[in-house]
């Protein structure tokens, strides 16, 4: 710990805490105008932005690096028509606009869902009393969203934290560069367990501190039920402000990527096919959304049925999200190893291998970092069924596993299905884990991307990287979807 402290360590702290307030505000500036626009007022293409906004969400954050430092880079589009006004995407500033583009979404989304929520009595009142418009949503409506905020702020710090892919190409030595540069390039694990300890410690006092300061913070309208939105129509002037307020951050979060990304795909021949990336990353995506959906499942029904214990193990299934992928694989090997220990012990020097752990470390790992994303959603649809439902079942002479298959799993197959979707997301997108802890001979799509860029090919990494966007698309306005018939039903009950 003396020598990290006297050498790499502040390096390390200084760009993480660099990076960490330039993609917040950047995240802030971005996630809450958009989401208070398309929750309050009416303008042309509302309802697009409001499907389009989440999107960005389909672009890994690496990828995004990958397209801007090609787009602005000496010879780039960007760099061409700007006459290299615009500077180089890379560094410090480089990778927290990255991920300004690529995380406002987890903003975005949990600051629409309280501002659909807070109802309009409260943000009405004001207006009467005089506040303008402006006025009214600082003093009103942003700190009734205030713990919405807060909680999407902590997600995209945690993101931040755990990036590797981004940092690494754009020249950014954080934490997560540390680990891997200790672990595969100078073979130190003991350093990278060090880096590992003092990185986790960091998140999970950001993701305790979010959940402290959002304790007793409870926001509620009074009255009772919230009046059903009334959405302001804007003038031509406020719509075209409006608009571009919502454009920017998809054309630069989305568009403008995937679409350097397509031309370069379309004008470079791959130098070996991508297929086997590609069905490596179906594989292990999709054991993983079946796995966590089963553990999701379980761990929404121990904290609906069970007590204290029950409860308390959920909640902390729940802070796996707060590991980034480096710690948590760094964690299977520990753990695989002090098992090949013990079993060395208990049956000597002929006890099976299982130190490397292969595929089933990996798949480990992912569910280590991403079966709270599927608790969530389980949890919410459950929540739905109320416990008079089961006991009319049970009193018509209906079995458990009756009531479960014909009553839960129809009302909750929605929430199961958004906690399947969005761990096969996070999986295929995941890039330290997958870099530590697969086979030698088995490849991802965001492993074989990040190798080509590294190796300064960019345009042999467009194609694996505009893969993994095209299968993320489709998955993420799935999830929308979802999300959108879940509140819509929870309204109409």
């Amino acid at each position: 710990m003396a020598h990290l402290f006297d050498t790499q360590l502040s390096t390390y702290v200084r760009h993480s805490a660099a990076l960490l307030v330039i993609t917040v505000s950047g995240t802030l500036l971005l996630g809450v105008p958009t989401a208070w626009l398309t929750s309050r007022y009416n303008f042309p293409g509302r309802r697009l932005f409001v499907v389009a906004l989440p999107l960005s969400l389909a672009m890994p954050s690496y990828v995004s690096g990958y397209a801007w430092m090609s787009m602005t880079a000496v010879g780039g589009p960007v760099h061409g028509v700007t006459a290299g006004f615009i500077p180089t995407i890379s560094g410090v500033f480089g990778a927290g606009f990255v991920f300004s583009i690529s995380f406002y979404p987890y903003v975005y989304l949990l600051a629409r869902q309280a501002f659909e929520n807070s109802g309009t009595s409260s943000f009405e009142a004001a207006r009467t009393l005089g506040s303008s418009p402006l006025k009214a949503f600082f003093k009103v409506s942003l700190p009734l969203a205030r713990p919405a905020i807060m909680a999407g702020t902590a997600l995209v710090a945690m993101e931040t934290l755990a990036d590797y892919g981004t940092v690494d190409f754009l020249g950014t030595p954080t934490f997560t560069v540390g680990i891997l540069r200790s672990w595969i390039s100078f073979g130190d694990p003991q350093a990278a367990a060090r880096l590992a300890l003092i990185l986790l410690l960091v998140t999970l006092v950001i993701f305790g501190g979010e959940r402290l300061a959002r304790r007793g913070t409870r926001v509620a309208e009074a009255g009772g039920r919230n009046k059903p939105q009334h959405r302001v129509q804007l003038s031509p002037r406020a719509a075209v402000i409006a608009v571009l307020s919502c454009a920017v951050p998809v054309f630069f979060g989305l568009i403008a990527p995937g679409l350097h990304l397509l031309s370069l795909a379309l004008e470079t021949q791959p130098v070996r096919s991508p297929a086997d990336a590609f069905w490596g990353t179906i594989m292990v995506a999709s054991l993983s959304a079946g796995i966590a959906a089963i553990l999701g499942l379980g761990a929404a029904y121990a904290a609906r049925t069970g007590g204290w214990f029950a409860n308390a193990s959920v909640r902390a299934a729940h802070t796996g999200y707060a590991v980034p992928g480096a710690v948590a694989a760094l964690g299977v090997i520990a753990l695989l190893a002090a098992s090949q220990n013990l079993l060395d012990t208990v049956s000597g020097s002929a006890a099976p291998m299982i130190a490397g752990g292969g595929l089933v470390a990996l798949l480990f790992a992912y569910q280590a970092r991403f079966a709270a994303a599927a608790i969530g959603p389980c949890e919410s649809a459950l929540v739905r069924i109320t416990p008079s439902m089961d006991q009319a079942a049970r009193s018509l002479g209906a079995s458990p596993w009756t009531v479960i298959g014909r009553i839960h799993f129809p009302l909750a197959f929605s929430g199961i299905a958004t906690a399947a979707l969005l761990v096969f997301v996070e999986v295929m997108k995941e890039l330290p884990a997958t870099m530590i802890l697969r086979p030698l001979d088995f490849e991802t799509l965001a492993v074989s991307a990040h190798h080509y860029a590294s190796d300064e090919r960019l345009s042999q990494a467009a194609l694996p990287s505009l893969m993994l966007v095209a299968i993320g698309l489709p998955i993420m306005m799935t999830v929308s979807w979802l999300v959108s018939r879940r509140q819509t039903e929870s309204a109409g009950t």
